[in-house]
């Protein structure tokens, strides 16, 4: 399925009728002509594929007024039951996926050059879009990538990834996430290979005073959102808090709408709770982080 949607649809987006097969029926309505002409946002899924928990993603993108090109990625390999365990801890196979998403933006951005083009990605699929900006030949970039509860190690460097980003990387992670992003990345690993926890759970690891310039001055394209407070629900709950898409309307959206990152309010700005209380935690930079300006407004008309 994987290979079908990256060489017959998107790669050439032509027809729409074999992208709309490659990617699922469930997206027919989000790759139109018109909302591929405004710009490109890949909701990447976790190991389960297509599920409600993307599909809220999605909606909730919806509901904030988001015009564009919309598809759920499918990057994992099809097999049942066995196929989640592949998927989370084949490295290779994984960065291969990747490769085969950058060749699709690539073939995108070469038909419709100034078009934004945004991943978001939820769990294991926080991985894959990490992977896929670093897959990304020269000359060519993302406009952001946006983390939900990723399964990628909290030590991973993202400083090649955030290079080929024009505006950077918001990742919102989840303390509670513990069974997932804790105790599961720690005996599978994580999508890089590392075991131990996961950005998504305590968010990414920053640079320290040592550090290269480099690196130091690459992360300062970093915004990580913790959510904070009591959680009900269990440790599934908890993996795709950031999923709701009440939650994604109004915590997501506004960082691939807004014209200038971080979009108002975001340094103070706090996370609701599983329940839907407010938390404590503000978003946070660790240098305060660059204005950059959205090529195109991808707002309904």
């Amino acid at each position: 399925m994987n290979k079908s949607f990256s060489r017959t649809a998107l790669g050439l987006l032509l027809p729409l009728s074999a992208l709309i097969v490659g990617c699922g029926q469930s997206n027919r309505a989000f790759l139109t002509r018109d909302r591929l002409d405004r710009g490109l946002v890949i909701i990447l899924p976790g190991i389960e594929g297509e599920s409600p928990r993307n599909q809220e993603i999605r909606r909730g993108l919806d509901q904030a007024g988001l015009y564009c090109a919309m598809p759920i990625y499918h990057w994992g390999r099809p097999i049942p039951i066995a196929g989640l365990l592949i998927n989370q801890v084949d490295v290779a196979g994984n960065r291969l996926a990747a490769k085969e998403l950058a060749r699709v933006i690539v073939n995108y951005q070469n038909s419709r050059p100034g078009r934004p083009v945004f991943l978001v990605g939820h769990s294991a699929g926080g991985g894959i879009a990490v992977f896929t900006a670093e897959a990304l030949p020269v000359g060519y970039r993302l406009d952001a990538l946006v983390l939900l509860s990723a399964s990628i190690s909290a030590g991973y460097d993202l400083s090649k990834a955030l290079a080929k980003t024009r505006r950077g990387i918001v990742n919102f992670f989840s303390p509670a996430d513990v069974g997932m992003l804790v105790v599961g990345t720690t005996l599978a690993g994580n999508m890089d290979g590392a075991r131990g926890s996961g950005a998504g759970a305590y968010g990414f690891d920053l640079p320290g005073a040592n550090d290269s310039p480099a690196r130091l001055l690459a992360y300062r394209r970093l915004w990580q959102f913790g959510l904070e407070g009591p959680t009900n629900g269990g440790f599934m709950k908890a993996h795709a808090s950031t999923t709701r898409s009440a939650f994604v309307a109004k915590y997501v959206a506004p960082w691939i709408c807004a014209t200038v990152w971080p979009p108002r309010g975001a340094r103070t700005g706090t996370c609701p709770t599983l329940g839907g209380a407010p938390a404590s935690a503000p978003a946070t930079s660790p240098a305060g982080g660059a204005e950059n300006r959205l090529p195109a407004g991808l707002r309904k008309p």
